[in-house]
């Protein structure tokens, strides 16, 4: 897994990607052209003081990296984290990015099912 780092791919995927909203973060994925999954944090200068802003960027950064099997390939994501994100527990945090990974999941089969003309067997 690599980091997104450059603003206009940030831009990119604010702009053209999914949004997801979960209980603790806003994940933004778009699926890329060079194969690993990148991942990009972003958190609300409203969280005053550097060191709780980065203190949630450590956090989710394990997160993903804990789950990062999980996490499909290819994939652009943009994390934004809020002020709610400094006084979650870190389990939260990872019940997030495995939720975004279901759903994520899910909507490639339902898009898949779209272009094939097929319907979900009741």
């Amino acid at each position: 897994m690599e980091s997104l780092k450059k603003s206009r791919d940030f831009r990119r995927v604010l702009e053209n990607g999914r949004r997801e909203k979960l209980e603790n973060i806003v994940i933004f994925a778009l699926p890329n052209q060079e194969g690993p999954t990148r991942v990009g944090i972003s958190v609300a200068r409203r969280i005053k003081g550097s060191v709780r802003r980065n203190r949630i960027k450590r956090r989710i950064r394990e997160a993903i990296r804990k789950n990062a099997s999980l996490l499909p390939r290819g994939l652009d994501m943009v994390v934004l984290a809020g002020e709610r994100c400094y006084d979650t527990e870190f389990s939260g945090i990872e019940r997030d990015i495995r939720v975004f990974t279901e759903r994520w999941k899910k909507g490639i089969e339902k898009e898949d099912q779209r272009r094939s003309g097929s319907r979900p067997k009741l």
